[in-house]
């Protein structure tokens, strides 16, 4: 099916799958860890941006619950992430629609709404709401399936990649996997099968190698 689209837009259709889900997965995570460090261990997000390989680059706990939300000079940053799916969505507005289009704007406008006013992660339930919103538009206006399967390539690449370093139990992840699958194996020429098929063999093992099945999946998109 890549045949149908350029390499260009198949990258930003896949980024745009990345980033909006990167979202969308790390709010859920982040709530939990918002409420152990204030409730239980500052130091907790410490942790946090060890499981996701960020630098932490914050000075207290106070300021990683802000920056990591609202920072634009942070390229690690929800904020940040969001922009990088609008981004990608705005070269694609022929592609996906306006409609679809408008839910990713509604995003960045609800964080950047939230950022002025320094809310807690909990404020941001219209953000999560409106990614949802997002995926829902995805499968009923866009009606070209190449378009529609890059786009979730990458929104279940991400999903398997934040739930290894989440730590989720293994046969969801095997669950994740196979949806994975089926959208990789429809754009194989944007994809190193042989790589993934490495993959698939190491997750055979649930005592697997977390971080070297990260690395592959990190490297599966070949465009």
């Amino acid at each position: 099916m890549l045949d149908a689209i350029s390499i260009t837009k198949a990258e930003h259709l896949f980024w745009l799958g990345r980033y909006t889900q990167r979202v969308y997965t790390i709010l859920h995570f982040f709530r939990k860890y918002r409420d152990m460090i204030i409730d239980v261990d500052a130091g907790s997000y410490q942790t946090f941006c060890y499981k996701l390989g960020v630098e932490n680059k914050y000075t207290s706990s106070e300021d990683f619950l802000y920056r990591y939300l609202f920072d634009r000079t942070d390229s690690n940053s929800l904020i940040s992430a969001l922009t990088y799916a609008y981004d990608n969505a705005i070269v694609l507005r022929e592609d996906i629609k306006s409609e679809t289009l408008a839910y990713v704007e509604m995003c960045v406008r609800e964080m950047e709404r939230c950022a002025a006013k320094n809310d807690d992660a909990y404020e941001l339930r219209p953000v999560t709401d409106s990614l949802m919103a997002f995926w829902g538009s995805v499968d009923e206006r866009i009606f070209r399936r190449d378009i529609r399967n890059m786009i979730k390539a990458g929104w279940y690449l991400e999903t398997v990649d934040l739930h290894i370093r989440f730590d989720y139990a293994y046969d969801r992840l095997l669950q994740l996997l196979e949806r994975l699958t089926r959208h990789l194996k429809k754009e194989e020429k944007a994809f190193d099968q042989t790589l993934f098929m490495d993959i698939r063999r190491e997750m055979e093992n649930p005592a697997f190698d977390k971080m070297r099945v990260l690395s592959m999946l990190g490297r599966l998109f070949v465009l």
